[in-house]
């Protein structure tokens, strides 16, 4: 059995974090990844992402690598569309380290723009679906890219910001592109599916202009782990998102040690997160890919469609925030559906309850695995289901990495202790793009990534998620910066002060509520209805409160802070 010190080195983990890692005692909380924990790590390799996609296109050719509503695509065929799209990106004069925005759902258009920008080096900065104007203006003018990748139905967006952002390449897609047409459209896909495909003025086609194209034949030197791959913009308390820079080498590595950890066969792996997110790649597509697997990708989420894929394709791995899980078994009809198939199941991107893990055994015979993990970590940091170390009731143990708890001054905490959440390892991202001040806050020169979450380690090694130091909500998975939700409810003239927070829901996790002062010279009522259909118009569905409560006066401290501690303590 491979050490832990001959394992980090054969990894070329930093001497200096195993010396640090040496002087922390059993009573610490600190927990470093143990060998014996699983089966023997594989070697991560030094190469591209693409170049790693490359081997699994040279030894699963024939075989299907993408399900997309009811459209086989190979390995081959799906290599093939990569290559014929870097080549347009080529000829629109997208070079290594330009950035690209693809504003796509889960589809193979958003695998094949990815990958290609990866094969020739640029950078993949994917915006949210759900994004309105404001929200891709400040990403598209912070990352500076001038390619852009829309679904058609989302194109008007740009078609308003297009001459103030500078964008010079816009490539469109119609999501029956790549679909079969004789596809049984479920309910919540017909807002994409109905949209007829039509040619926009000044855009490019993205399938017509690739269909009778080369494949390019590029040579791109790579340095994997300095050369970034992706950017995922992650919420901040400041309201202002960040850019996480995520390089090859971090994305190869947490694909090879998230395959890992599949069970033996071929993956069949459906997937419905949204593709800004980390999430979306790491669990488990780009695993499911380098394992020679089958990925299904959904655009929409719909709860019946996703019982009947997983029993008619024997869907094996999937994974979720709990509001996906919760929906699978409260439905009426859950019961008619053979979920047998369903081996390696997993819940995060939010806290993932006791009563819902209990609840998913009782009814299904298997164990929802949980982890903990952030944009920062590039999806998983922990892990609760290794193969020798288990404990469901937890966010478990570091996988192929280092965590530790901290006190207020920085202190590592006795074990039990609560404290700010600390881990360190080869997947943490490089920083945050074009924001310094952010990136050293967060990514310590002695590789420790500050979390600003809560949390304590118990007596077997275990971590366990307490709470979140920092403000952000986290509905249905979704990072929400209350700030931001504040700023847009202080544009209704009848509001004069507001204060957001996250409120307890069963089904969400957390839902978003805000107190509102209303404005001393208001004459015409307000009410709740109003602020959330304003809110509406103006910001992503996911991040309009729910829940709206009318208050003379917001908490605050002698600083004039507002308390959003004592507004949340009112769930209690």
């Amino acid at each position: 059995m491979e050490t832990t010190s001959s394992l980090f080195n054969r990894l070329s983990y930093p001497k200096a974090w195993l010396e640090e890692g040496q002087k922390y005692k059993k009573a610490d909380s600190y927990v470093i990844y143990d060998p014996s924990w699983h089966d023997p790590v594989p070697d991560i390799p030094e190469m591209s992402v693409y170049e790693l996609f490359k081997l699994s296109v040279d030894k699963h050719r024939d075989e299907v690598a993408l399900l997309f509503l009811g459209n086989e695509i190979t390995y081959a065929e799906l290599d093939r569309y990569i290559g014929q799209f870097a080549s347009l990106l080529i000829d629109m004069g997208v070079k290594k380290g330009d950035i690209v925005c693809p504003m796509l759902p889960p589809c193979p258009q958003h695998w094949i723009a990815f990958l290609a920008a990866a094969k020739i080096g640029a950078i993949s900065a994917p915006l949210n679906v759900m994004y309105k104007e404001q929200e891709i203006s400040y990403q598209v003018r912070d990352c500076g890219a001038k390619t852009i990748i829309v679904l058609d139905v989302l194109y008007p967006h740009f078609a308003k910001l297009r001459d103030d952002l500078g964008v010079e390449n816009i490539i469109v897609t119609n999501i029956r592109d790549y679909a079969s047409p004789n596809f049984k459209v479920y309910p919540a896909l017909r807002a994409y599916w109905d949209h007829p495909k039509q040619r926009i003025a000044n855009t490019t086609d993205f399938r017509e202009s690739i269909q009778h194209r080369a494949p390019a034949d590029v040579n791109v030197a790579f340095n994997p782990r300095e050369d970034v791959v992706k950017i995922i913009y992650t919420s901040g308390t400041s309201g202002k998102s960040k850019g996480a820079m995520e390089t090859h080498y971090n994305v190869v590595h947490n694909t090879v040690t998230h395959a890992h950890l599949i069970p033996a066969g071929k993956p069949v792996n459906l997937t419905f997160l949204p593709m800004n997110h980390t999430g979306g790649y790491m669990v488990f597509q780009l695993p499911t890919f380098y394992r020679g697997g089958t990925v299904i990708p959904r655009p929409m989420f719909d709860v019946v469609d996703s019982l009947e894929v997983i029993q008619e394709r024997g869907v094996n791995t999937v994974f979720g925030p709990p509001t996906f899980y919760l929906a699978l078994l409260n439905h009426p009809r859950r019961r008619q559906y053979d979920l047998s198939s369903l081996t390696f199941v997993s819940a995060g991107a939010a806290p993932v309850s006791d009563a819902l893990m209990t609840a998913w055994k009782a009814e299904t015979g298997t164990v929802l695995s949980a982890g903990w993990g952030m944009t920062e970590t590039n999806s998983m940091g922990t892990w609760s289901r290794l193969k020798n170390k288990q404990k469901p009731l937890s966010e478990g143990v570091p996988y192929i990495g280092e965590i530790k708890i901290v006190d207020d001054q920085g202190n590592v905490a006795p074990r039990g202790q609560v404290g700010e959440i600390l881990y360190r390892g080869l997947q943490v991202s490089k920083g945050y793009f074009n924001k310094p001040e952010e990136t050293r806050a967060a990514f310590q020169s002695d590789g420790w990534l500050r979390t600003g979450d809560a949390g304590y380690i118990d007596e077997d090694d275990f971590l366990h998620y307490s709470d979140r130091i920092k403000d952000l909500i986290i509905a249905s998975g979704y990072n929400i910066a209350p700030t931001e939700v504040e700023a847009t409810i202080l544009g209704h003239p009848a509001v004069k002060e507001v204060a957001v927070v996250g409120w307890p829901n069963d089904y969400r996790g957390e839902t978003v509520k805000a107190f509102v002062v209303i404005a001393d010279d208001r004459q015409e009522a307000i009410t709740e209805r109003d602020i959330i259909e304003f809110c509406r118009s103006k910001i992503s569905p996911f991040k309009v409160p729910t829940i709206v409560e009318f208050i003379n006066e917001l908490p605050r401290n002698v600083m004039g802070k507002t308390l959003r501690r004592v507004l949340r303590d009112r769930a209690q």
